[in-house]
């Protein structure tokens, strides 16, 4: 499944990509719910690949930042999908 998450400040981008997806059962079309810059980030729980995490996170705000949205791929396929 693709989840795109678009930045508040980019509703028009949010529209258009809801709009543009409607039909697809495997993608989804989010608004950043968070709201202000991250000071630090969530501390690590036993057994969590934090690395891994942190790449991951670090590379979806770098591109929310310069796009104002970001596509993850959540590697859960939806049977029956477009």
């Amino acid at each position: 499944m693709l989840i795109f998450v678009v930045a508040r400040t980019r509703l028009d981008r949010y529209d258009d990509l809801r709009r543009q997806f409607a039909d697809w059962r495997d993608v989804r079309v989010v608004l950043d719910r968070r709201e202000g810059d991250r000071r630090t980030p969530a501390p690590a729980h036993p057994g969590a690949d934090r690395r891994r995490f942190q790449r991951r996170h670090h590379g979806v705000e770098m591109e929310l930042r310069k796009l104002g949205w970001c596509v993850v791929d959540t590697d859960e396929p939806t049977t029956g999908a477009r």
